[in-house]
């Protein structure tokens, strides 16, 4: 039996206290803005600095060549495509009308949380819960290229439909905060491994991104709520109406996806937990770059998708916990492997 203590372990101590740096960093940001406010909105023109710098990392850490390896994957690629560019953009906009039709804001924001999966920390979840690591990184590759056209397109038909958006800053919001930072990591990242090397780029540069993500993402959220934070306390309430459906979303996904993979297409544990976790972890880095800038009128949209990290990193390490539990038990899908030793103590009993 795989215990949350052995999986913990293998997280960093940044990864483990990361949704308390996030609350810390919105608390922060809060007093600091009501403490001087003037000097918070000098730094308003820097926010697209810090998502650029939140989302490049992200990127630069995905492996291009893993997409010549994918097509030998084709099954769990084509069933991780339908449901991330099919299903949850419209799961989410049910769940978004089941808890929060008469709050526009928050439904906007829930949706812009579903609309693209994760390229980052999926690997991670993936791995802690026994997942087939190359199919991951092949799925992962996958999808930063694949959001760049669905994330405008499920942008302007789910809250186009309810919202006036104009369709050229959707489109110019993705391209800047999307497709510039792809454009950066790929050539980053064919720089880097011709003249370094894989091992180096993998062991010494991927760290450093990963604290350039975190830093730029906890300084962008200390400026977002400093500047925007008056929307919040005047209905600070509005928040928690968040955390149902997310949690209720990160759930169902997790299980569709894998059991979609174990049961309907007959795959091994490891492949099918792959699949759940590339179908559950969303981009959140993305979606609060896209809230700031669509929605900059909005500002409880911006506030709403930074819930997301909060309730994605403790849902996530409970289906890691599920997941290696799942491919310890359960391998070859959904048929408990027999013990050798029971197995061998039948065959004697028939020979007898």
């Amino acid at each position: 039996m795989i215990n949350r203590q052995q999986i913990g372990g293998r997280l960093s101590l940044l990864d483990k206290v990361f949704p308390a740096l996030i609350l810390f960093c919105m608390g922060a940001g809060l007093a600091m803005g009501r403490i001087a406010p003037e000097l918070w909105l000098g730094l308003e023109p820097l926010i697209p600095l810090g998502l650029f710098f939140m989302i490049y990392p992200t990127v630069a850490k995905v492996p291009f060549r893993a997409l010549r390896r994918s097509a030998l994957e084709g099954r769990p690629a084509i069933l991780s495509i339908l449901l991330n560019y099919l299903v949850n953009p419209l799961l989410l906009y049910v769940f978004g009308w089941l808890f929060l039709r008469n709050y526009p804001d928050l439904w906007a924001g829930l949706i812009l949380l579903g609309i693209a999966p994760c390229i980052g920390m999926v690997l991670v979840w993936a791995d802690l819960g026994g997942a087939d690591n190359p199919l991951s990184v092949s799925l992962m590759a996958w999808n930063s290229l694949i959001q760049i056209v669905s994330v405008p397109v499920w942008i302007y038909l789910l809250i186009g439909a309810r919202i006036s958006l104009p369709a050229a800053l959707v489109l110019e919001s993705t391209l800047l905060y999307l497709g510039l930072p792809l454009i950066a990591a790929y050539l980053t990242q064919r720089a880097t491994l011709k003249a370094r090397g894989e091992e180096w780029f993998r062991r010494r540069l991927t760290p450093v991104l990963g604290r350039m993500q975190q830093t730029a993402l906890l300084a962008t959220i200390v400026v977002m709520f400093a500047l925007k934070g008056e929307a919040i306390l005047n209905a600070p309430t509005l928040i928690g109406y968040m955390v149902l459906p997310l949690a209720l979303f990160f759930f169902t996904l997790f299980f569709v996806g894998t059991f979609s993979a174990c049961l309907g297409m007959r795959l091994s544990m490891d492949k099918s937990v792959t699949v759940g976790f590339h179908v559950t972890g969303r981009n959140f880095e993305l979606s609060i770059a896209l809230a700031l800038t669509i929605f900059a009128a909005s500002p409880m949209v911006a506030v709403s998708t930074v819930i997301g990290p909060l309730i994605e990193v403790p849902v996530m390490l409970s289906l890691a916990w599920i997941g290696r539990n799942l491919v310890a038990h359960y391998p070859s899908c959904c048929v408990p492997e027999i013990p050798r030793q029971a197995d061998a103590s039948a065959v004697s009993r028939r020979d007898h």
